[in-house]
């Protein structure tokens, strides 16, 4: 589901110039915003936390001159962006600064920020991003920060991408709690969540000749009416033939099948083996074309010993619910369908664990397809594997976004 609204294709060499990128906002919002009221934990060098006031989750990295660099999402779905230092006295509180960012290897933005006087140091603030900046920033692996065409500090930014991504987990888990405790009523949804009057995403993919896709349950329940859109084409309406809450699956029902083959089912899968994701994550942040990571098969079950599932180290993020799990053949090896509550897990042990994700096993699949008589072909898992690129080429021609309405 998204957390962030507005369409991102991915940054590329040659950035486009953004003017305007950052609106000014009062000081005194602005201080407010660089507080971590509690910490969950530490991803690649980034501290992660919440502000409790602000209703939001947000990383900070602190760098050898002094600078810490701040970002997060505040009261739902408003992102920010800020840099303090203890050394920068001349900054005037309250006053708006036009700064230059420029990426290591290519990239520029300019927007205006505001000066505020945190417990951090004097800080330049900038909230209400433009949405697709805080995806091309973590992206940059470094950053100049120039003001009237003067460097006032260089920074990494390494580790920012998996910062990034700990940030939206925690978002998530904030609003799921805040909807818990207040009720529907009373609780703000991120955009995108909830099925009363809004939507929500997700991924699917062909199993059949005939039209018939496999997603999860829990991607369309719940839901008036179910869409899909094809690589390339317009969204259709699409048909639930059969749901399974136990196994959160759910098969649906398109008037065509693919363009291409239909993908066949692995026949066996292994500890360690290579293991491929294709979906649609982030709706309306990230590529809407799809995206592809790669990982290993780490344990042939899942969480308590779950027989049902594999866990495996390809990123995952909301939005790839219902999405294919493919082995080194182009196979289906599973349905993804969660990943570990990073959060809950760090409240413990004061660490988030990363990549720590599952999917349902095919033959469990396999088994939910015959009840509807639906029988998808076992592939094999022989001869010469294919290349990732071969992979994702495959899965694009099969694998759908899901829209639930």
């Amino acid at each position: 589901m998204p957390l962030i609204s507005a369409l991102r294709r991915g940054v590329a060499a040659g950035l486009l110039v953004m003017a305007a990128l950052l609106a000014a906002s009062s000081a005194a919002i602005a201080q407010g915003l660089l507080v971590m009221d509690e910490t969950f934990g530490e991803v690649r060098g980034w501290d992660i936390g919440i502000n409790a006031k602000a209703l939001g989750c947000l990383a900070k990295a602190k760098y050898e001159d002094q600078t810490t660099v701040w970002f997060g999402i505040v009261d739902g779905d408003k992102s920010f962006f800020a840099l303090s230092n203890p050394r920068w006295r001349s900054l005037e509180e309250g006053k708006r600064y036009k700064l230059q960012l420029v990426a290591r290897g290519g990239g520029r933005w300019q927007g205006t920020f505001t000066g505020a006087d945190s417990s951090a140091g004097r800080s330049l603030v900038g909230t209400d991003l433009k949405d697709s900046f805080m995806v091309d920033l973590a992206r940059a692996g470094g950053l100049d920060v120039r003001y009237e065409n003067k460097s006032i500090t260089r920074l990494s930014l390494a580790g920012s991408m998996a910062a990034l991504d700990a940030v939206l987990d925690c978002q998530k888990e904030l609003i799921a709690g805040l909807k818990e405790r207040r009720g529907p009523a009373q609780a703000k949804a991120a955009p995108g969540e909830g099925k009363g009057g809004g939507t929500s995403s997700g991924t699917g993919f062909f199993i059949s000749p005939a039209g018939h896709l496999l997603t999860n349950f829990h991607v369309i329940d719940g839901c008036k009416a179910v869409e899909i859109t094809r690589q390339g084409s317009v969204s259709e309406p699409v048909q639930v033939i059969a749901r399974d809450a136990t196994n959160d699956l759910a098969l649906l029902k398109a008037q065509s099948g693919p363009a291409g083959p239909v993908p066949t089912l692995a026949p066996r899968t292994r500890i360690g083996d290579s293991i491929y994701v294709y979906g649609f994550p982030l709706a309306g942040l990230l590529a809407s074309s799809g995206n592809f990571t790669v990982g290993n098969i780490t344990a042939t079950s899942g969480l308590n010993d779950d027989s049902r599932m594999l866990q495996v180290s390809a990123p995952v993020q909301p939005g790839n619910s219902g999405g294919p799990l493919m082995d080194q053949y182009g196979n289906i090896a599973g349905v993804v369908v969660s990943k570990l509550n990073a959060l809950q897990l760090a409240s413990v042990t004061k660490d988030l664990a990363q990549n720590v994700n599952f999917a349902i096993k095919s033959s469990v699949a396999q088994t939910f397809l015959d009840g509807s008589s639906v029988q998808p072909a076992i592939g094999a898992a022989s001869g010469a594997p294919l290349d990732p690129a071969s992979i994702a080429e495959k899965a694009k021609a099969f694998t759908v976004f899901v829209l639930c309405r």
